[in-house]
């Protein structure tokens, strides 16, 4: 007896107990909050996010960016990571190097097993702010030249570059 009501509760364990559900569907993040442009190809931002980056200055910005750079073909995660400070919104056009503002650009490509990691500074550009500075939707433009860094030191061609985004300064 106990073997029967042992195979009726594993059959209703199977039939009730494994619910069909649809496919799973990995959404893509984009927060229609800018793009990029690298490598000659556009493509949109997952996120645009700003912290004040001086404590003791309100109007400084410390911009972080992501993008998914993957390309056709690639099948692992591709992405394009930047960090990018601004000492002051009350000037409205900054120039890279004379400003000596900060920026870095990471790339994180797990498709390329040789160098899955690069890191980029910008060596001459221009960017174009249009400050929020009592709160509101900030907008960003720049167009940038990148070289890669190994060693502390920037190595190889130029990369053409550009971004527009927005961020809500609260």
């Amino acid at each position: 007896m106990k073997k029967y009501l042992f195979a009726l509760g594993a059959i209703a364990v199977l039939a009730f107990g494994c619910a069909k559900n649809e496919d799973f569907i990995n959404p893509v993040f984009n927060c229609d909050c800018g793009s990029i442009t690298w490598d000659g190809v556009s493509y949109p931002l997952q996120m645009a996010e700003w912290v004040q980056a001086d404590t003791g200055n309100f109007l400084s910005r410390r911009y972080f960016l992501t993008a998914d750079i993957r390309q056709d073909g690639e099948n692992k995660p591709h992405n394009l990571s930047i960090q990018l400070d601004i000492d002051s919104v009350d000037q409205t056009v900054h120039f890279i190097p004379a400003d000596e503002l900060y920026n870095l650009f990471e790339e994180v490509n797990e498709n390329d097993n040789l160098l899955p990691y690069r890191q980029y500074v910008c060596t001459n550009g221009v960017i174009d702010l249009s400050p929020a500075i009592l709160g509101g939707e900030e907008s960003v433009v720049a167009e940038m030249l990148l070289r890669e860094v190994v060693g502390g030191d920037t190595v190889g061609f130029d990369i053409e570059f550009s971004m527009d985004f927005t961020v809500t300064i609260e």
